[in-house]
């Protein structure tokens, strides 16, 4: 081989390896691993048994550890004391009323394309499956970090990291981004798939004979409120409590 030659195989290798480092560059990551958090209305409670990240292109699946169950975080007196009016029907957006995934083993700070959370409405045990793609843009969005000053003056960054969902007994859900004093509405979703039973197996009937609360229990709260659950009040359902003023995705 002339040394010419081998002058341009290099030269070649080179720039494949900077066009490969350059797509790297342009793939979305944000600075701090991102998390899912899950709301529901007082009344109507929910039980999560299954959710997890994808990436198709880096071919992996993230399982979330700690999305259950909501009952204690969603009772009514506990998220009165961050929204002393909140009235048990609407969505209270705050990471102490809120059930927090976390990535399980190390922290992995590529974003998935799509999230899954299979879960149960516990008014009328329903079994629903929420699919949620992220566009181009909200990946984009959590990869850009926000400039703050911080207590001794200097300056630092922040990232919107944490996805909210919140759900309702018919099976729809509404998605939020969180972060750096911002909540960013995302979407509506219609369920991706409702089921006959939860992603353990257990079925309707087995929720009301086992230790699981059941529909008559989850509506106890209402009435020891004093308010009437059933028939769902649709027009009541999914205000939104949050001490952050919601911002449109299309605003960013």
């Amino acid at each position: 081989m002339s040394a010419l030659t081998k002058y341009k195989n290099i030269i070649a290798t080179v720039l494949s390896l900077l066009l490969i480092s350059g797509c790297e560059e342009l793939e979305p990551i944000p600075g701090q691993p991102w998390r899912v958090s899950v709301v529901t209305p007082s009344f109507y409670p929910i039980k999560i048994t299954q959710a997890y990240g994808v990436n198709e292109e880096q071919d992996w699946t993230m399982p979330l550890h700690g999305l259950a169950q909501t009952m204690r975080e969603s009772e009514l007196e506990s998220v009165r004391t961050v929204f002393p009016d909140y009235d048990g029907f609407g969505f209270p957006i705050s990471r102490l009323t809120s059930a927090r995934g976390r990535q399980l083993g190390s922290a992995n700070k590529h974003l998935p394309d799509s999230i899954y959370i299979y879960w149960t409405s516990l008014i009328n045990m329903r079994f629903f499956v929420t699919k949620y793609d992220l566009p181009q843009k909200v990946k984009e969005i959590m990869s850009k970090g926000v400039s703050f000053e911080r207590y001794d003056g200097s300056l630092g960054s922040c990232f919107r990291t944490e996805f909210f969902f919140g759900m309702l007994p018919n099976g729809k859900a509404k998605v939020w981004l969180m972060g750096c004093d911002q909540l960013i509405y995302l979407a509506e979703l219609d369920p991706a798939r409702e089921k006959d039973r939860d992603q353990n197996g257990t079925t309707a009937d087995e929720y009301r004979q086992g230790p699981t609360p059941t529909p008559q229990r989850v509506q106890q709260r209402g009435i020891e409120a004093g308010v009437s659950t059933i028939p769902i009040p649709w027009e009541k359902v999914g205000k939104v409590y949050s001490r952050d003023a919601v911002e449109l995705l299309s605003e960013q």
